[in-house]
């Protein structure tokens, strides 16, 4: 079997599967905001609760996610997950979960650098 007949598909199921997990957490952090409150950095109280920011970060998340999947405005939609979980890595300690969000990271890069984006 030649599976690069398979290749241009790639992009495809990337977009698909990292707007899954966007749209996943987004969804999370709106249906149960309190799971996520706890990882929310004190001086964040300046600008809003907690809460709030995490829903307004499910929102973004939710949304996004769903855009990446409906293959709609790609490239800005992936920029701005870019930079959202780019900042979430800077309020994480080194671990599982921080070297896992390394690989999203950068897939959602990946996406943005794509040149036949929308």
């Amino acid at each position: 079997m030649n599976f690069n007949n398979y290749s241009k598909y790639a992009p495809f199921v990337l977009r698909l599967g990292i707007g899954f997990v966007f749209a996943w957490f987004g969804y999370s952090g709106l249906t149960n905001p309190d799971m996520w409150i706890g990882l929310v950095p004190a001086w964040t109280a300046a600008i809003a609760p907690a809460k709030t920011l995490v829903l307004i970060h499910g929102a973004v998340e939710l949304i996004g996610g769903l855009l990446l999947i409906a293959g709609l405005w790609v490239r800005p939609v992936a920029a701005v997950l870019f930079l959202s979980l780019a900042h979430t890595l800077t309020i994480l300690k080194f671990g599982p979960v921080f070297v896992r969000d390394i690989g999203l990271l950068l897939a959602t890069l990946a996406i943005f650098l794509r040149d036949d984006n929308k």
